[in-house]
């Protein structure tokens, strides 16, 4: 229990550093309101009481008296009603700007987290836990200032009430039903310790499993396999099912043990006021006064359990969020060292590898490329072939300062290690085998990842060098048609030259292409092909083409051949097909 404190502690002081010192002072405000609340729900129970005692305990009533008593509650009631409206706009108000700022912050630490965050973790199971995680810290705080500190405040007033108007030997008994209410309470939270938890990974990994079966459904269907992943998921639904039946039958457990105990006292106070009555140690009015604060009294015991339950679910739930908060930045977003890494002043290379060797940092004894050493001339066009898996990818990534290697890497005589994001992104432009694309209009991806605006002719221009005006053009909204998620209403080849297209805006120094034409047709790849030298021409553009399709090497510089992470065969298109080595088997068809 003193754990969960802890983490409870450690949480709320992580929320409260997410306000802004406005949203700071609103919650003072609120805590202002509740005690003002919790005032205020006290004056009914002692206006019955005194109404009581004084008019309609004596012989003769007239109505005319007790109309102020009447007025008197029901202001009061509408005041409150009023003050606790006023309550919550306000913590929804700060409870929605909390989410708007956690929710920028959690998205902006897992674009900035590792690659091997996204390779450890399944991505349904991110998303899961991202959306459960944030609703649960924006819950947390809701309920600590919608549920737990009113129902404290009013228990508190209560018990302040209960003691001014009735004797002790009726008040101390009615104190009874708190320690022993909160004990059953403790019991239940205890018997159910780490359910919670357990029930929010399984559905995380539920989660996990919908998107695989949703990413894979083309094979599914192919495969005929549809009942048979629907008995694999219904096998884990079961096994979900069974934990949660197992949970909700301890809560009816201690459910009924609460009512009993609650029952219990209300009768023995009941009992007890009504003696006291009887005897003349206390009036009629306070019999009324004492059940009706009593039961004020019993309304956050019957809560207790649904918050702390809640709390500690939250808590669990706030910490994951933290914890996706905090990851560790990639190291290609880290401050740059003060001291920095000494930079070169061979002013013809566009890049420059030294002694490169990479590995994947989950399995550090597989080595992906070994001890490498490559000088990249500006201006070059330098085709990169080889059998899958021998590194190629590998070392655009390293290049791209996406994944790090043991080594040095310069580019444009800059050591990567003091080059920022943005400088590379100034420098590079990558186009990968398989394009992202966002949820927008044409004429946004096309410019994606540009800061400026983009006139249209240009974006035209871009679109008809990448061989895909036409198409544009024959939409009823042009460079307004709208993309869906991930470019799937567009067929591979269309999505491959939307991504083309940006490079001829950019116009970088480097430019990478990772099988970037593999879904095109040979008669758009070959004009996609000239433009790109022509755009090379222009620019002095130094290009690092990587392909399967060796036809798309023809006119390169200089092609190199990698296997097994080394560079096995460095030269000429027609030179390495007359050698008879790796190259000329992929040519003729008898290596993949």
């Amino acid at each position: 229990m003193k754990k969960k404190n802890n983490d409870l502690k450690v949480v709320l002081k992580k929320i409260y550093r997410l306000l802004e010192r406005k949203q700071k002072f609103i919650f003072m405000l609120i805590i202002a309101i509740m005690i003002a609340s919790a005032v205020l729900t006290q004056i009914t129970p002692k206006t019955i009481g005194w109404l009581t005692d004084d008019i309609l305990n004596k012989n003769e009533v007239s109505f005319e008296k007790v109309v102020p008593f009447l007025i008197l509650i029901l202001i009061v009631n509408v005041i409150n009603e009023v003050i606790k409206i006023i309550r919550r706009v306000l913590v929804e108000d700060v409870a929605t700007r909390t989410e708007k700022k956690a929710r920028g912050m959690v998205i902006k630490s897992l674009l900035m987290a590792p690659l091997s965050y996204f390779r450890a973790n399944m991505t349904g199971n991110i998303h899961g836990k991202l959306n459960r995680s944030l609703e649960g810290t924006v819950k947390l705080e809701k309920l600590l200032f919608m549920d737990f500190a009113p129902a404290i405040f009013n228990s508190v007033a209560a018990i302040i009430t209960i003691f001014i108007t009735l004797p002790p030997v009726l008040a101390l008994p009615m104190m009874l039903v708190i320690p022993i209410g909160v004990w059953i309470v403790m019991k239940q939270i205890k018997s159910q310790k780490g359910i919670r938890v357990e029930l929010l990974e399984s559905k995380s990994q539920m989660d996990g499993s919908i998107v695989e079966l949703i990413n894979g459904i083309e094979v599914i269907r192919i495969c005929d396999s549809v009942n048979a992943e629907t008995e694999r998921f219904d096998g884990k639904s079961e096994f979900l099912r069974a934990k949660e039946m197992k949970h909700h039958r301890a809560m009816a457990l201690y459910d009924c043990l609460k009512f009993i105990n609650q029952a219990v006292f209300t009768v023995l106070i009941i009992g007890i006021s009504t003696y006291l009555a009887t005897k003349g140690v206390i009036t009629t009015g306070s019999v009324l006064t004492a059940y009706l604060c009593f039961t004020q009294l019993l309304k956050p015991l019957e809560e207790l359990h649904r918050i702390f339950d809640e709390l500690s679910e939250c808590t669990v739930l706030a910490k994951d969020f933290f914890s996706m908060v905090e990851i560790e930045n990639d190291f290609s977003y880290k401050m740059l060292s003060d001291k920095k890494s000494k930079n070169i002043h061979e002013n013809e290379l566009a890049v420059k590898i030294e002694d490169l060797t990479f590995y994947y940092n989950e399995d550090k004894s597989k080595t992906i490329i070994n001890n490498l050493n490559l000088n990249i001339n500006k201006e070059m066009f330098l085709g990169i072939a080889g059998p899958s898996g021998c590194g190629k990818s590998s070392l655009i990534k390293a290049i791209c300062k996406l994944e790090k290697g043991d080594g040095k890497i310069f580019i444009d005589s800059k050591n990567i290690n003091n080059l920022s994001r943005k400088d590379i992104s100034e420098t590079i432009a990558l186009v990968p085998q398989t394009p992202f694309l966002i949820a927008g209009t044409i004429y946004d991806n096309i410019c994606y990842g540009i800061d400026e605006e983009v006139p249209l002719e240009a974006v035209e221009e871009a679109a008809r060098r990448a061989c895909i005006l036409d198409y544009i053009n024959s939409l009823p909204d042009k460079f307004n048609s709208i993309i869906s998620e991930g470019g799937n209403n567009l067929s591979g080849g269309q999505r491959q030259r939307i991504a083309i297209a940006r490079i001829f805006l950019r116009k970088p120094k480097i430019l990478i292409l990772d099988e970037a034409t593999s879904a095109l047709d040979n008669t758009s790849e070959k004009f996609i092909q000239n433009e790109i030298e022509k755009l090379q021409e222009e620019n002095h553009t130094t290009i690092i083409s990587i392909a399967h399709r060796l036809t798309t090497l023809k006119n390169c510089d200089r092609i190199i051949v990698f296997n097994k992470g080394e560079i096995v065969e460095d030269g000429k298109y027609q030179e390495l097909i007359d050698q008879g080595g790796i190259f000329s088997d992929m040519f003729y068809g008898k290596l993949k």
